[in-house]
């Protein structure tokens, strides 16, 4: 019997661990938004010190109607054959309508292609919660440029904050 639990133990332990392993991500960018500094888009935002879900201030958006907010730009990732992923903490009040989060990768010779989190989305009145999307690099496609952006389908307030993007 005790040899038994101790097989059913080590299994146990290795799929713990091979699961740990396959599932951890690499940082790529932090943008703790702090401030209003290196965001592409300085109209229909604000920066808000007192809602944060960091204590370092967050930006906000009054949506009035459909609105998509470019936030990041940059083009040092060198990586291919992987999965991108963007996450970023979001709040909302009174949003009638969704929030998501939408990254758009540039491949050389190939064009722009984008994804949208539909599947992770806020809206209503929501405290924070961490949504994501994620893009899939096939061997060779290594993006020029990556492209961040908050999309609100609606109307009402969101705040973003603490935005990451990671590898697999």
């Amino acid at each position: 019997m005790l040899k038994h639990l101790n097989k059913v133990f080590f299994v146990l332990l290795f799929s713990f661990v091979s699961c740990n392993l396959q599932n951890k991500s690499a940082e790529l960018k932090y943008f703790p938004v702090d401030n209003l500094s290196g965001i592409i888009t300085q109209s229909g935002i604000q920066f808000d010190k007192s809602v944060s879900s960091d204590g370092n201030g967050s930006i906000k958006i009054a949506a009035t109607g459909p609105v998509v907010i470019p936030l990041y730009s940059f083009s040092d990732v060198k990586d291919d054959n992987t999965q991108i992923i963007y996450e970023a903490n979001v709040k909302s009040e009174s949003l009638k309508g969704q929030a998501l989060l939408e990254m758009w990768c540039v491949l050389k010779d190939k064009g722009e292609f984008f994804s949208r989190g539909f599947d992770s989305v806020i809206s209503g009145t929501t405290d924070w919660k961490t949504i994501r999307t994620v893009f899939n690099l096939r061997k060779g496609e290594m993006p020029n440029q990556i492209k961040l952006n908050i999309m609100v389908n609606g109307i009402g307030t969101v705040w973003i904050d603490d935005i990451h993007l990671s590898k697999l």
